[in-house]
């Protein structure tokens, strides 16, 4: 099948039907959905449940779907979420790869990713950064979000709860692998996160939707 790289779906413009070719990356949170990486970049994709069976983080695919921008809130300036939308898997090899982060920037702090001009899209964009996770769960809501040096990003989610998987690092200092998300189309970016990395280098991915 021919398939364009994932900076290609990106770089395709709004409201085409695109074929890519990528490797299943983390959930989404708040979404049905995953992130679609290659060696080239990284972009969200969303379908129905049904996308996700027999699909495993780590397995290489080839999928079509609408390349989209969600704006929800046109009063507002800000570029909101590309994507990809009502995907179909065309091709499975099941086998388990090691995504690629050869498109992760890494040499920018949770500051930086606070102040992201919403006017730029980064919503294609992960980032590899230190911070801290805060959990805060109170009678009728719960926030989660990251931490660092007087900054905070919160993270995009209904509630705490689609992250109960992070609070196990409440508290704790780590890697943390970040994808800048504005799916209202806000005037500031939220983070989804990708996966954790502890002290001790184990990698722990965010499994939400495909626990489901």
């Amino acid at each position: 099948i021919d398939a364009l790289t994932v900076s290609g779906a990106i770089a395709a413009s709004k409201g085409d039907t695109v074929v890519v070719k990528g490797v299943v990356g983390p959930s989404l949170v708040n979404k049905t959905g995953f992130y679609l990486i290659d060696e080239t970049g990284v972009i969200a994709v969303t379908g129905p449940a049904t996308i996700f069976e027999g699909l495993s983080i780590g397995n290489e695919v080839i999928l079509t779907g609408v390349r989209k921008v969600n704006v929800k809130d046109t009063t507002t300036a800000a570029i909101g979420q590309t994507y990809i939308a009502d995907v179909e898997i065309l091709a499975n090899d099941y086998a388990i790869h090691d995504y690629s982060t050869a498109s992760f920037v890494t040499d920018k702090s949770l500051a930086d990713v606070v102040g992201l001009d919403p006017l730029v899209d980064y919503s294609t964009t992960v980032f590899t950064l230190t911070a801290t996770v805060i959990v805060e769960e109170q009678t009728y809501y719960s926030n989660i979000y990251l931490s660092a040096n007087g900054k905070q990003l919160r993270l995009y989610s209904s509630s705490a709860n689609q992250y109960n998987w992070l609070k196990t690092f409440a508290g704790q200092t780590v890697t943390i692998e970040v994808a800048a998300c504005n799916w209202n189309d806000k005037t500031y970016y939220t983070g989804c996160v990708l996966s954790v990395v502890n002290a001790d280098g184990t990698k722990t991915y965010n499994t939400l939707n495909f626990n489901q």
